[in-house]
């Protein structure tokens, strides 16, 4: 999604409340489904663009000891999250910045390090074998 950087300059914010549909994959997250964006972009007095709303959705993550797909629900909060310059983005992009690589950013900060869908750890030891903790 893009914001107008002409539209934002001369009302000083622009509401958003849209869903995404997030093709970016990484080797944790298989896909993004349900992403939406609700908040508002506006300019600081420093000339910042400034976030403050919500990021939220499924992530489709891989089970760290079956490899199958497990949903994974994130709520991102942000308030007074800079976004950056507004003249280094109108210097660069004229009339648009495109918020995608922001939304990723913030998406990818909420991945947790490891999801399992079962509650039972797997077995560390068995017939003539055992795991080594050390």
């Amino acid at each position: 999604m893009k914001i107008d950087l002409f539209k934002l300059n001369n009302l000083g914010h622009i509401q958003v409340d849209s869903d995404y549909d997030i093709k970016e994959t990484t080797n944790d997250i298989k896909k993004v489904d349900k992403c939406h964006v609700d908040g508002e972009f506006s300019i600081d007095y420093e000339d910042n663009i400034i976030f403050n709303g919500s990021i939220n959705g499924t992530l489709i993550l891989v089970d760290a000891y079956s490899l199958d797909a497990v949903p994974y629900d994130f709520n991102v909060s942000l308030e007074d999250e800079i976004v950056g310059k507004f003249e280094d983005f109108y210097r660069i992009n004229k009339n648009s910045l495109d918020i995608f690589p922001f939304i990723w950013e913030n998406i990818v900060s909420e991945v947790p390090i490891r999801v399992t869908k079962n509650s039972k750890l797997p077995k560390t030891s068995g017939d003539g074998w055992l795991v080594n903790k050390e």
